[in-house]
């Protein structure tokens, strides 16, 4: 299934460079449950802070791995985007 990131996009925009910095590291710091979870999310702040000094490639999509971990994915959205769409 295609994960629509388009409403992801201006969340992150609308986060401060240290606020995208301090999530990229908590990915390291927490407990490895949903691996691809974190990597997926410390790719996507990897990926707008490249986008703000004119370095652009596209957004890597969500590989689900479980129905647990699509979840934490949907609730991540909803944070991000305020109601953001769930699949």
């Amino acid at each position: 299934m295609e994960i629509d990131l388009i409403p992801i996009r201006p969340a992150l925009a609308d986060m401060t460079d240290a606020e995208l910095n301090a999530l990229i590291e908590a990915t390291y710091k927490v407990e490895q449950l949903a691996a691809g979870l974190l990597a997926w999310l410390d790719t996507t702040c990897v990926w707008e802070l490249r986008r703000r000094v004119d370095y652009e490639h596209e957004l890597q999509t969500f590989a689900q791995e479980s129905r647990t971990v699509r979840a934490l994915f949907d609730a991540l959205v909803e944070l991000l985007t305020g109601g953001g769409q769930k699949h």
